[in-house]
């Protein structure tokens, strides 16, 4: 998520996430830890007042990383002591991909930290992970990878197989 500073970065971070945490969302988050049908509470009223299913979450369903899988009851109660509503329970403890979060600075240097060390060799931009416009990337971004040496500033042949580096 790019943003001129930091904060402003954040910010974006914060707004994209509550606007993909939909009601239904949130609630079907939920669903995986209490073992039953919630579609009758309000997202955004408290959490349900009845107690989840016995037992541990399947290690083989749902989207919740296999770490927080166990210790359910547990996690329950502290979401419980926050007070928090349901949706943004769900936003507070859904842990998202959305790793790069930061100016175009900030981003370039952890990129080419990636690339450096050869864990990666390019990256995938998500439509839906840029508020805004791809402009940001194309405009801020690329020039700071450029000046790092892990953006290319021209290509060598006139084809897309050359460019490729391809026989």
């Amino acid at each position: 998520m790019l943003g001129d500073t930091p904060g402003d970065a954040a910010e974006k971070a914060e707004w994209l996430q509550r606007e993909q945490t939909t009601g239904p969302r949130a609630i079907a988050f939920l669903e995986q830890y209490w073992g039953k049908d919630l579609s009758g509470y309000d997202p955004d009223g408290p959490l349900p007042d009845v107690e989840p299913a016995e037992g541990e979450l399947d290690p083989s369903r749902g989207t919740i990383p296999i770490e927080f899988r166990r210790g359910k009851l547990e996690r329950v109660a502290e979401w419980r002591r926050s007070g928090l509503s349901i949706r943004d329970t769900v936003i507070r403890v859904n842990h998202r991909h959305s790793a790069f979060v930061g100016t175009p600075g900030q981003i370039a240097d952890e990129w080419t930290r990636y690339v450096a060390t050869g864990a990666v060799d390019g990256f995938n931009l998500l439509p839906q992970e840029l508020p805004g416009t791809i402009e940001d990337v194309v405009d801020k971004l690329v020039p700071e990878l450029q000046e790092r040496g892990v953006y290319r500033t021209s290509y060598s042949g006139t084809t897309l197989r050359e460019h490729l580096d391809l026989p």
